[in-house]
């Protein structure tokens, strides 16, 4: 803190020395522009009057020598003069000139005269001009290197007799100014001393002093202590300054204030958050329990229903081929007489049901091995005649009425036939149901392909005259152990295991149905892209 303050002020001095430097030197160069100015026009004022003092002692001189009786006297001479140079004692030099022979001679001249020894010529016109009327009027004056001549001429009785000649020496500007100069330096040297001062003063009182104070409370506010006031001085600029910064102060210590009251909020909020949590938590653990406990019982009751539907279906797929074995064994009878042939094919028809259901009840016992069907070439036109031939004497029974439109160009597909021939059995089994007075049953095979001629799915279409369906009722005939016929008459399974031996199949089974309106069942099969058709057709049979 102390080396901050101690560079701050380090850098005011600077400023300060700057400034008065600069004062000082403004000042200093006003000085001497005034001295320059008023030097000339002293100059001008004093060589005026030493131009008129120097004519009128002059003149005063020419008057005296007019009484003297002779201008060679030297020793009058010297007399008239020494009265001239007493009152004058700083004349470079004083002439007596004496007319001779038509021009001027020098009769007497004191040894501080350098004047040349010849009159100029058109000097010594204008004195031989000269009237007593005119006296001190008609003056010659010659400047020459600050040497001031002043000629007037001697009369007596109206005829010039000679002439006084006063040289003087004019003050210039640069001579001002040397003899000037102790004065204007002492003067400088006390004015640079003065304005320092005064810029000391002023910056320390107005400037320093004000920043210090504001840099000592930016100081204190770094440390968090937001309530400090600078002092607000004057109304200047940097009392403005200080009002200006005490008002951000106050502004920051309010939000500074509002926001540690929303942190506590905040605090207090988060705190009754965790509680909640906890709360919930211990409630999620108990509920957890709970679950747990009636996952185990649901887990049970699952158990015992899946061996009930395990059952129950064991009986529906054992039922299928008992009542076709039963309807085939009744009609051997009459046939052995009248019909040896078919009493032969009934038997047949009797042996695979019987090896029928020898398969279900070993699949049954398998149940709880996971089992994957075996899926080979398969014709299923000639699957669908053996079925057709199968279930005849039940269709005569209900009065139904079976119509085969088989595409003779199906490919062959990747099946199983005895899972398949459950699939068309159950099928059937439902339209009959669907059906109590009779009707008309219709089994379609149809072959789509692609673009370029390329087999992509065989479908299988099985259509009845039935009641049909509602919307409610299609939605739920896939689901376990749903049934609309009565208790007694079905199990709900049949539609369960067309949808299961469909999704082994890689196939799937939709429905449309209305009500009073009949039910077709729609088939899909991926068909095989290279199968020999001869060994499906085999397999088929």
């Amino acid at each position: 803190m102390v080396r901050v303050c101690y560079d701050k002020d380090v850098k005011a001095l600077k400023l300060h020395l700057k400034t008065a430097l600069l004062v000082s030197a403004i000042t200093l160069a006003v000085m001497v522009a005034l001295l320059v100015v008023i030097s000339a026009r002293l100059v001008d004022l004093l060589r005026a009057d030493e131009i008129a003092v120097t004519e009128a002692t002059a003149g005063r001189l020419a008057e005296h020598l007019a009484y003297v009786p002779s201008l060679s006297d030297a020793e009058q001479l010297q007399n008239a003069v020494g009265l001239v140079r007493s009152a004058r004692l700083d004349f470079v030099g004083v002439r007596v000139w004496k007319t001779s022979d038509g021009g001027f001679h020098i009769s007497w001249s004191t040894t501080e005269n350098t004047a040349p020894a010849q009159m100029p010529s058109d000097i010594a016109e204008a004195l031989r001009q000269d009237q007593s009327a005119r006296l001190g009027a008609d003056r010659v004056i010659e400047t020459s290197d600050s040497i001031y001549r002043y000629f007037v001429p001697i009369t007596r009785e109206g005829k010039v007799i000679g002439a006084v000649e006063i040289s003087d020496r004019l003050d210039n500007l640069p001579k001002l100014l040397k003899r000037s100069l102790g004065t204007v330096s002492l003067l400088a040297a006390i004015a640079v001393a003065l304005i320092s001062l005064a810029t000391y003063t002023l910056f320390r009182d107005l400037v320093y002093r004000p920043i210090e104070q504001l840099l000592s409370v930016i100081a204190r506010a770094k440390t968090g202590q937001l309530d400090v006031q600078a002092p607000a001085g004057k109304e200047d600029e940097l009392g403005r300054l200080a009002q200006e910064f005490n008002s951000l102060l106050s502004q920051l210590h309010e939000m500074t204030g509002e926001r540690e009251r929303q942190q506590e909020i905040l605090r207090e909020r988060v705190q009754q958050a965790t509680t909640q949590l906890q709360q919930r938590n211990e409630q999620l653990a108990q509920a957890n329990q709970e679950l747990w406990h009636s996952s185990r019982k649901l887990t049970q009751l699952e158990r015992l229903a899946a061996a009930g539907q395990t059952a129950a279906q064991f009986a529906h797929e054992v039922g299928t081929p008992l009542n076709l074995i039963s309807c085939h064994a009744q009609l051997l009878p009459a046939e052995l007489q009248t019909n040896p042939d078919a009493v032969r094919e009934r038997a047949d028809i009797i042996v695979a049901q019987t090896e029928r259901i020898e398969r279900i009840v070993r699949q049954m016992l398998d149940r709880t091995r996971a089992e994957t069907a075996e899926l080979i070439p398969l014709d299923l036109n000639a699957l669908i005649r053996r079925i057709s031939t199968t279930t005849a004497p039940a269709l005569n029974e209900k009065n139904v009425s079976l119509e085969l439109a088989l595409d003779e160009q199906l490919p062959p597909i990747a099946g199983n036939s005895d899972k398949l021939q459950q699939v068309f059995i159950n099928l059937i089994n439902n339209a009959l149901d669907a059906m109590p007075q009779g009707g008309q049953l219709t089994m379609r095979t149809q072959t789509d392909f692609t673009g370029d001629n390329a087999t992509t799915q065989v479908n299988v279409y099985v259509s009845d005259t039935g009641h049909g369906m509602t919307t409610e009722v299609q939605a739920h005939i896939f689901d376990p152990l749903y049934t609309t016929k009565e208790p007694g008459k079905g199990s709900g399974l049949g539609l369960v295991v067309v949808h299961q031996v469909m999704a082994e199949h890689g196939g799937r089974v939709t429905v449309e149905s209305a009500p009073q309106q009949g039910a077709r069942f729609h088939l899909q099969f991926p068909a095989l892209a290279h199968s020999h058709t001869t060994e499906a057709a085999a397999v088929g049979r």
